[in-house]
């Protein structure tokens, strides 16, 4: 599938465990924070992260798999729209509970 790739792009999920949103890692494990996503550059380096996305829907762990403009907070890579960067975060209306609170506060890598 022809796309155009206007600069960085990562790929997100939802892990069918917990529906909590995930970024695929350049493992093609996935990670409940941002920083940690592989970010492609490129038509086929986001194909290559297409396919591993794939992998992990074929097995049941995630679904819902897209593919993300990305740009750069703090060095790391994070979603560019808000609506990805608010999932990134968390619920805003108690930002102390929950997943926000700390990378910690849950296990990220399955």
């Amino acid at each position: 599938m022809a796309r155009k790739i206007k600069g960085p792009q990562m790929i997100v999920a939802n892990r069918l465990l917990d529906g909590r949103v995930v970024f695929m890692k350049a493992d093609g494990t996935w990670s409940a924070i941002a920083g940690e996503a592989a970010v492609a550059a490129d038509e086929a380096g986001v194909e290559a992260l297409e396919a591993l996305a794939q992998k992990s829907a074929d097995e049941n762990y995630v679904l819902s798999i897209e593919v993300i403009d990305a740009t750069e907070k703090g060095g790391k890579p994070y979603p560019a729209h808000i609506k990805f960067a608010m999932q990134a975060q968390g619920p805003s209306v108690r930002p102390d509970l929950g997943y926000q609170v700390s990378p910690t506060w849950e296990q990220t890598d399955l």
